[in-house]
């Protein structure tokens, strides 16, 4: 367990305690948890008392917004096995009280929602169902295995758009403030959105107009059928960093077309899971602000907020993307899943004593099967496998 160094003063990271709108609401911060598949759900997909303190805890220790890890829109479309479902009745109960804990603590509480599309699990049987994807294009899931998903239907097409749908319903009724809709990591729409697994010649593919359909699509239907203060973001696959793949070029030419479609904030993350895994992006995700310049292009063609996120646990750094306007608001997962009081912390002038994780050893990814865990959490959060409400972090 180690401590951030040079300690910064409160006063001189104000800036990021400045109120911020989402949509029609408005945060009491400009710091947003951002989203992190942890994977504390039970097998059937509904809520725990431990994800509940897991994401209540992080709006007790001050962050503006939640956004939870994505919680899957149906079970095909479902990637692990401890996956929150977003899909039936059933989950409403544990979902409103996920709502409601991180609203006591002050905090706007939204959902990520997401199809995995030709990531869909459990990947140990994946030739046992269809795996939807836009086109039937061979990938390899793991090293060494290659897998080839279904072509989705045009009517599973518009199956997969009423799962979001209802899904954004489910959310605002157990009173969550707003979804997050997953564009990103290769998932069902991102794969639409990349004219390298997109290779349809309907109107769901080909030019640019085509391959964003979907998305937008989604994104007006889920506006449209929630209700006016319900706030709609979209978490965008920023570049592909592939040859012949989905460009920042193109990701600033779709923002403002989500903007005009109502998009209240953007995420913009780069890679999928397999372009992540080619050489020349190696180490790319253990470098500081990794995703930093994809979130100052997007936020230079929009006006909504973009989160920029990706290793800037540096309360330095993060105040530098707000005090110079490189984006709106600043996304912190694993800093704030190791030290969930980084915000009282750093607003109260001792940053010195934020708890932060090498993840040299990335315990958090290597449990996300099980339910994540932290190398640098207390013995007792490590144990009971999650720091919650009756755990500190020390000073």
């Amino acid at each position: 367990m180690t401590s951030a160094t040079n300690a910064t003063t409160g006063a001189g990271l104000a800036p990021l305690f400045q109120p911020l709108s989402f949509g029609r609401r408005s945060a009491r911060n400009r710091l947003v948890l951002a989203p992190m598949s942890v994977g504390y759900a039970n097998p059937d997909g509904t809520v725990t008392e431990k994800e509940v303190e897991h994401y209540a805890r992080r709006a007790q220790g001050g962050v503006g917004v939640v956004v939870t890890e994505n919680f899957a829109v149906s079970a095909a479309g479902r990637q692990m096995p401890l996956q929150t479902l977003v899909s039936d009745e059933s989950q409403l109960p544990g979902l409103s009280r996920l709502a409601s804990e991180v609203k006591r603590h002050g905090a706007l509480a939204v959902v990520q929602i997401v199809h995995a599309g030709r990531y869909a699990g459990p990947w140990e049987d994946y030739e046992k169902r269809r795996r939807l994807a836009p086109s039937a294009i061979p990938f390899e899931l793991t090293p060494g295995r290659v897998v080839t998903p279904q072509e989705i239907t045009p009517e599973e097409i518009e199956e997969s758009i009423e799962e979001f749908v209802r899904a954004a319903q489910l959310c605002e009724r157990a009173g969550f403030d707003g979804v997050g809709i997953h564009a990103g990591q290769g998932f069902l729409l991102a794969g639409f959105l990349s004219p390298r697994t997109n290779q349809r010649t309907d109107q769901w593919g080909g030019d640019f107009e085509g391959r964003t359909r979907l998305t937008l699509e989604v994104l007006r239907r889920v506006i449209a059928a929630t209700g006016p203060d319900f706030v709609v973001g979209v978490h965008l696959l920023s570049d592909e960093r592939v040859d012949g793949g989905w460009s920042l070029d193109d990701s600033v030419r779709l923002a403002p077309l989500l903007e005009e479609e109502g998009a209240a904030f953007l995420f913009g993350a780069p890679t999928t899971f397999e372009t992540m895994r080619l050489p020349h992006n190696a180490g790319m995700l253990n470098r500081r602000g990794f995703s930093l310049d994809d979130a100052v292009a997007l936020q230079r063609v929009v006006t909504i907020p973009v989160v920029a996120n990706g290793a800037l646990g540096d309360p330095k750094e993060a105040v530098r993307v707000i005090e110079t306007r490189q984006a709106q608001a600043v996304g912190l997962a694993r800093p704030l899943f190791t030290d969930p009081d980084w915000p009282h912390k750093v607003q109260a002038g001792t940053a010195d004593t934020v708890h932060t994780c090498s993840c040299e050893t990335s315990l958090c990814l290597r449990t996300q099967l099980t339910g994540s865990v932290c190398e640098s959490w207390p013995e007792s959060a490590r144990t009971r496998g999650f720091l919650g409400y009756d755990e500190g972090t020390g000073s």
